[in-house]
């Protein structure tokens, strides 16, 4: 399993991610955040981890989440569609 730590304004992950237009950004570092994001010392940064579809699918099942507890909005849109909901592997 490859997890890829990243930094989102913490605005942006609460409010935004999964439902802005356009998508939100994931930086790399918190250098690249602050570089960006000149809000963070008043907004609160995020540190979040990416992992691809089939890696989270391996994690929730190990864990055993109940999918329906998962926020939409903090699943990419190759987990969930508005169509079709939590697409199980």
């Amino acid at each position: 399993m490859r997890a890829v730590p990243g930094w989102m304004c913490a605005v942006d992950f609460d409010w935004e991610l999964g439902e802005a237009s356009g998508g939100n950004t994931i930086y790399a570092s918190e250098r690249d955040l602050r570089k960006h994001h000149e809000c963070v010392d008043k907004c609160g940064i995020q540190e979040v981890v990416t992992m691809s579809k089939e890696d989270f699918d391996e994690l929730v099942e190990k864990s055993g989440i109940d999918t329906s507890t998962i926020r939409t909005s903090n699943i990419g849109p190759a987990i969930w569609t508005k169509k079709e909901g939590f697409v199980a592997k």
